[in-house]
């Protein structure tokens, strides 16, 4: 009936059972997300944020998870998009809000002042109370700097009315605290876009990082997303840094903060100041902080890349019969990936260098093992074939060192 009326007078709706069970489900759904807010079921993990040049811990993203009672921990993605749109997203914003403060309170009282960063919805931050929301938290929390704050807004939140988000982030900004842009570059991103909003960090979504190596358009977004950042004086910060190789090329395009896997998972909070004791950062950039690669040096970072994605593909192939692999890659030295750099682009470019040159009989060695674990999976010996993956292993890293030597001897090069 209700939806009858909607589309104006004279008019009915055939009733769809099946619609109706989804809407109740849904309901259920609500209530119970609800319930587990009243019982306290919901906890926050926290991902680091790091100087990758310096290896300073600079921050911490609070990230809501579901403890639930009978099916263990719940991702966000699971459950707050049943509430985005109710009441209940707001109540949930104001605990997590206050929960983040409670523990900047606690890391500030043991010596750690990091800025923790907390994600807001759309709707709740659009809420003509959301700046007392946020008073009334401070207010609460009085040991908690304000600047030790961070909100974080997803670049499609100002879309509705941009003047006043932009006076609200202000406003907010005001009392102490900083804002930033999540998943900058998938929505509307544009220069009068971020000139009119003045959040002070950009975070490049990790849709664009992770494939950064593999995919050139994703590296010509992410230049440019840096870009833009430097032209309005922002902060630019990476996610989903998961490889040495990702830190390396971002550090070099001009973003030096990140966070991900490669640096830690999302953890609960008394597992954070024993990991922040015992961080070091890659090795990989601390030797490449205070070296301006050169554009043409790419290739190299990528060529690493690829041969460890070669060599997992490989080994992986000997636990799962199903994963294709392309025999030529196997039998050819010149056909894998690693092959079609090192012969062609590694040659012209690093071909009359010692420590490239010593890469060739390392990779041969690769290649003479992969055709071996091959043959022997075919013959069916699957135990011969583990201690073959084992072998290959050492095989890898042996190459892995040998570049490791390449890239220092461009560094001398280009610090003379």
């Amino acid at each position: 009936m209700y939806q009858a009326k909607q589309h104006g007078r004279n008019q009915y709706q055939l009733f769809d059972p099946s619609l109706d069970q989804q809407i109740t489900s849904n309901h259920q759904t609500i209530n119970r997300i609800k319930k587990a807010l009243q019982a306290n079921e919901f906890v926050l993990h926290y991902q680091p944020k790091v100087n990758m040049r310096t290896g300073v811990i600079v921050g911490m993203e609070a990230l809501l998870r579901w403890q639930h009672p009978t099916k263990g921990m719940i991702r966000p993605l699971d459950f707050l998009p049943h509430i985005e749109k109710t009441e209940l997203i707001v109540d949930i914003g104001v605990w997590v809000m206050n929960q983040a403060m409670q523990q900047i309170s606690i890391w500030v009282k043991a010596g750690k002042s990091w800025v923790i960063s907390i994600n807001i919805a759309a709707l709740h931050f659009q809420r003509i109370d959301f700046l007392q929301h946020l008073k009334d938290a401070l207010v609460r929390h009085p040991n908690v700097p304000p600047n030790l704050l961070e909100i974080e807004l997803l670049e499609s939140v100002a879309l509705g009315d941009i003047n006043e988000v932009s006076q609200l982030i202000r406003d907010c900004q005001a009392l102490g605290v900083s804002f930033a842009l999540d998943d900058f570059g998938t929505g509307y991103s544009s220069l009068n876009y971020l000139k009119r909003l003045p959040a002070e960090t950009l975070k490049i979504d990790q849709s664009f990082v992770r494939d950064i190596l593999d995919d050139n358009d994703d590296l010509i977004m992410i230049e440019a997303i840096i870009n833009m950042g430097k032209v309005f004086n922002r902060r630019i910060i990476a996610e989903g840094v998961e490889t040495a190789e990702h830190g390396v090329l971002l550090m070099r395009l001009g973003c030096d903060f990140a966070q991900g896997y490669g640096i830690a998972k999302p953890m609960p909070e008394m597992q954070v100041v024993a990991w922040a004791n015992t961080y070091v950062a890659d090795p990989a950039w601390s030797m490449w902080a205070d070296t301006q690669w050169e554009l043409d040096d790419f290739p190299l970072l990528v060529a690493q890349h690829d041969h460890l994605k070669w060599i997992k593909r490989l080994i992986l192939s000997v636990e799962r019969p199903n994963v294709r692999l392309n025999q030529a890659e196997i039998i050819d030295t010149h056909q894998c990936r690693f092959g079609h750099w090192y012969y062609d682009y590694g040659m012209e470019r690093y071909g009359q260098v010692s420590e490239f040159i010593a890469i060739e009989p390392l990779h041969n060695k690769v290649h003479e093992i992969g055709v071996a674990i091959v043959q022997t999976c075919k013959n069916g010996d699957k135990e011969m074939a583990k201690m073959l993956c084992a072998t290959l292993l050492i095989a890898k890293d042996d190459i892995l060192a040998q570049l490791a030597r390449l890239q220092k001897a461009i560094k001398l090069v280009h610090n003379k």
